[in-house]
């Protein structure tokens, strides 16, 4: 039995290792993020736009650099994936709550374009089962992955895209 302890304590000790540096790379991550704004956090409600679609369940991915599906942002915690509901606004603003952090409200003039992907950093399902918001926050250029819980959910919204 003595002779195993060694190498069970290696293990645990480079397991221990691997999350101490997966750690430290995000809060580096993190810090070279800092330049970009805080992002809106109003209720569709407070911004005064009645909701048109919604609130749908759906899962939160995360949001990434746009055009690089893997290049996660922690900035503003817009990385961590989470239980969601999302609402669109009769005039084109997004707004997402997240289950354990901040909502996050993507406005119809930061808004680019509405479109579907196989998955970004967090979740790939292969298809267009990631409903993708391409949007403007101060001058980066991001891609938020929502996960709708309802395939008819995920068509209603990607088909709202033209009047957005």
């Amino acid at each position: 039995m003595s002779e195993q302890l060694g190498p069970v304590l290696a293990l645990v000790a480079l397991f221990a290792l691997i999350l101490v540096l997966m750690a430290r790379g995000w809060r580096r991550r993190g810090a070279s993020q800092s330049f970009l704004p805080q992002p809106l956090r109003e209720s569709l409600e407070e911004l005064g736009e009645p909701v048109e679609i919604g609130p749908l369940d759906a899962v939160y991915v995360s949001t990434v650099l746009a055009r690089q599906p893997l290049e996660r942002v922690v900035a503003h915690s817009l990385g961590q994936r989470a239980a969601a509901r999302v609402s669109l606004g009769a005039a084109g603003t997004w707004h997402i709550v997240r289950e354990g952090t901040a909502p996050l409200t993507v406005s119809a003039d930061s808004l680019e374009e509405v479109t579907a992907g196989p998955g970004m950093a967090g979740k790939f399902v292969g298809g267009d089962g990631i409903l993708i918001l391409r949007w403007r926050l101060g001058d980066q250029l991001l891609d938020t992955g929502l996960r709708l819980a309802r395939r008819d959910d995920h068509d209603l919204l990607l088909s709202r895209k033209e009047h957005s």
